[in-house]
């Protein structure tokens, strides 16, 4: 009977102790170190970039029409006003054709252009002939009743005349576009007429650009860190292609397209080089560098804590305790930092901590130093742009 009463106290103390091991009463592990992660300070390039994404478009599309000069395409063209129909007479390229600037690309009956030439010919002369009485009339007149009428003949003979001059030399232009030629070097993308039939209104072929370009929307914030003639790289899945590019324009407003309370402004960057089986329409990948450091010291940023104009990191000393040293900093990004002063290459810096007991690993944080140990959180940093340095804490 002692030895079951024995028994179940054993018992007890058992399952009393493995609870309090259970509720962290006593250590799990042999060891409960705090471990630093840490990362050397070298020489390298820093890097601001921001991203976006967008289509690839021709960067120059014209279109020509019978009767109008060649214009933007898609654009309301206007002619000088002739009255007329243009019946194709001949085609000369279909949709895919590269042409040269100047090249003929169709042309149209000009018959009913000349007719018209001729009758305002003819109207010309019937008004110089009604401006020399006018004047005959205004030498003989010798009331003042007679002179002013004279005078008024003059005049509206002399408009005439000078009206049907205008309307002839109107014709003699749409005789001339009646010639459709390339505005530019470029590859025909729309043909819209068909030989032998009256083209319609609107653009009768379209030329469009051998080289690209890249509309995308960029958020307010980081508009202000961009300028015109950042380079770029553009990447296109559809072709696996990278491509270089640059930055040509920024919109001045807003393109009323938002995300929230997120603004976006149109960026237009222009592509260098792009190869051969790039079409328009495409998707685009596109990363704008708009700040960089080449050949700098540099450290991740997950070990700067502090703000800007007082950053500060600790040094991993030989003995493996870390201590506090003020750095001056330059471009900041979400991976790396610049340091200007305050380490040397070679130095390991604290960029977190791993804890043995839980085998997770915590980037360093922003609270206190105390205890040797990180708090929590990140590290308050400036990200993507050149900080105000700190204190120059020596190497």
């Amino acid at each position: 009977m002692k030895l079951k009463v024995l028994a179940i106290v054993v018992l007890g103390v058992v399952g009393v102790g493995a609870a309090f091991v259970a509720l962290g009463g006593l250590p799990t592990t042999a060891a409960s170190t705090t471990h630093y992660l840490t990362s050397a300070v070298a020489t390298g390039d820093v890097t601001d970039q921001v991203a976006a994404t967008g289509s690839v478009a021709a960067s120059d599309s014209y279109g020509v029409s019978f009767g109008v000069p060649a214009h933007i395409a898609g654009a309301t063209a206007t002619g000088s006003g002739a009255s007329t129909t243009w019946k194709v007479t001949s085609l000369k390229v279909k949709v895919g054709d590269t042409v040269k600037k100047g090249a003929v690309l169709a042309t149209a009956d000009t018959a009913d252009l000349k007719r018209q030439v001729a009758d305002a010919t003819l109207q010309i002369q019937s008004a110089k002939i009604q401006l020399a009485n006018a004047n005959d009339a205004l030498d003989a007149a010798t009331t003042t009743a007679a002179t002013r009428q004279a005078q008024m003949s003059v005049y509206n003979a002399t408009t005439q005349v000078s009206d049907l001059r205008k309307t002839r030399d109107d014709l003699q232009t749409q005789i001339k576009l009646a010639t459709l030629t390339a505005p530019i070097d470029g590859i025909v993308t729309t043909v819209n007429i068909v030989n032998g039939l009256d083209a319609p209104s609107g653009d009768a072929i379209v030329i469009d650009a051998p080289t690209f370009q890249i509309t995308t929307n960029v958020v307010e914030s980081d508009l202000a860190s961009m300028a015109v003639g950042q380079t770029a790289t553009v990447s296109i899945a559809a072709v696996d292609a990278t491509v270089d590019g640059k930055v040509t324009s920024i919109a001045p407003t807003a393109t009323g397209n938002t995300t929230g309370d997120v603004v976006d402004y149109a960026v237009v960057v222009s592509l260098s080089d792009a190869p051969a089986n790039v079409r328009a329409g495409m998707t685009a990948d596109v990363t704008i560098t708009i700040d960089s450091a080449t050949g700098v010291t540099t450290i991740p940023a997950a070990a700067l804590r502090g703000t800007t104009g007082d950053y500060t990191v600790l040094v991993m000393g030989a003995d493996g305790t870390p201590t506090p040293q003020a750095v001056q900093v330059g471009l900041i990004t979400n991976t790396t930092a610049e340091v200007k002063s305050g380490l040397t290459v070679g130095q390991e810096v604290v960029t977190g901590v791993s804890n043995p007991q839980t085998t997770t690993s915590t980037t360093a944080g922003g609270g206190g130093f105390g205890g040797g140990g990180f708090g929590g959180g990140a590290f308050p940093v400036t990200v993507g742009r050149r900080g105000a340095g700190g204190a120059n804490g020596g190497n």
